[in-house]
């Protein structure tokens, strides 16, 4: 299959690990596919803002083209105002500002279908460029794009997005639920309609000597080898439960000083670092323990699972917890917040460790219940690996996705290029 992939956010030089998860879905479907080739539509940057705002910097030095992973990225400009007519600029107005180039790349490709990773950030484009195509477009459902008041603009826009692409994926029974609150009907008649229960899942845990790692980064970290190591993986911002978090480890601090923590994650600009920073600042002790780091690359995310002890997750809001899903993977014991995806994930497993949402206190509880007791790591850590290997693969779960997006292709009469242009109005 030849594949036109669209994503809101993809890796990029100046921000490594936007858009991450999307990048690696790519990289399994490229193996999967004849052709995979990536549109990411970028906010016209007009010159000189860059120097107001890192965020804009951050767009203004965003490549238009380039190759990663051998997979062909294209970044078409498109006009946005910030605050005024967010629907109107990520459907219509994203279409007439890439439509142009996306028909020249189908005359050189033949793309049989496009896929999009996101239902609003990219959906509108995805359904309107397969009709004028004339091809089939399918969406993932990843998190907030379903999270909309259905009379707002932004819910209208994803009514017209669902009812109108041929597949819709959703990383989560949560967001199909929410879909169908949205539609008006119930889960069973989405799922007859094309739409799916699908995590994007994660890549593999990499071979590594746990042991030389272990020792090796908590060196580097300066964490002797009898502290109790917690690490947590999250953008600083309030709706991924930062501020409980910090509440939960000064708590659990108090009871056993031998806890550190690493929080990883930071991008200034785009998150509250500033904000945490003055907390800090304010609980001395809670400072003296606590790491904080910026983003960092995948392969350095799986060496601080080697050093950690355990695995803080306290996110208020997800879509499918892939953080959460590589502690698991490598056999970190976990501690969450008991939030829809998570409650999916363990389904009565035993794997990760749930409390109550928002209390902080019984995270503080959790984490020092395991940090006291090796066998109830052992036991978290054994079923929280076998939940990932059955159920979150990423190329099991693309390869899915790529059979039902190809069974809908070969089923309809397809020009073996872009038909002239059809109304997407």
């Amino acid at each position: 299959m030849r594949l036109l992939v669209l994503a809101p956010s993809y890796p990029h030089s100046g921000h490594s690990f936007s858009g991450l998860f999307n990048e690696r879905c790519v990289a399994a479907l490229s193996k999967l596919c004849e052709t995979v080739e990536v549109v990411v539509p970028r906010p016209f940057c007009p010159p000189g803002l860059s120097r107001l705002s890192p965020r804009w910097k951050t767009y203004s030095d965003m490549p238009g083209k380039e190759i990663r992973g051998g997979v062909p990225i294209w970044r078409p400009a498109q006009i946005q105002i910030p605050s005024i007519g967010g629907p109107l600029w990520l459907d219509r107005g994203s279409f007439l500002c890439v439509a142009r180039e996306v028909r020249a790349m189908h005359r050189r490709v033949d793309f049989d279908a496009i896929l999009s990773f996101d239902l609003l950030g990219t959906g509108g484009l995805a359904w309107r460029l397969g009709r004028d195509l004339g091809i089939p477009a399918a969406g993932y459902a990843t998190g907030d794009d379903v999270k909309v008041a259905p009379l707002s603009s932004w819910g209208k826009m994803l009514t017209n997005v669902v009812r109108r692409l041929d597949l819709v994926f959703y990383q989560s029974r949560e967001l199909l639920e929410r879909v169908a609150s949205l539609l008006e009907t119930d889960e069973a008649a989405l799922e007859s309609a094309g739409h799916m229960v699908l995590p994007r899942g994660i890549p593999p845990a990499p071979a590594l000597d746990r042991a030389e790692v272990r020792t090796r980064v908590r060196r580097e970290l300066g964490i002797a080898e009898d502290r109790v190591l917690v690490l947590s993986v999250g953008r600083f911002v309030r709706d991924k439960g930062i501020y409980e978090l910090l509440d939960a480890l000064s708590a659990a601090g108090k009871n056993n000083p031998r806890i550190a923590s690493v929080l990883v994650g930071g991008k200034p600009g785009f998150d509250e670092e500033r904000a945490i920073e003055l907390k800090l600042a304010s609980e001395p002790e809670l400072a003296r323990s606590i790491r904080l780091l910026p983003a960092v690359t995948p392969e350095r995310i799986w060496e601080l699972l080697c050093a950690a002890d355990l695995f803080a997750f306290p996110s208020h809001r997800e879509g499918m917890p892939n953080s959460l899903l590589e502690a698991m993977a490598m056999g970190v014991p976990s501690v969450a917040f008991a939030i829809p995806p998570v409650l999916e994930i363990a389904a009565g497993k035993g794997a990760p460790v749930i409390v109550p949402l928002l209390d902080s206190g019984a995270f503080a509880e959790a984490l020092l219940r395991l940090a006291s007791s090796a066998e109830e790591r052992r036991r978290t850590s054994e079923a929280g690996r076998a939940i990932v290997l059955e159920r979150f693969s990423v190329s099991k779960n693309m390869a899915v996705a790529l059979g039902r997006l190809a069974a809908v292709a070969s089923s309809r009469r397809r020009p073996s290029l872009a038909p002239a242009h059809r109304s997407v109005g």
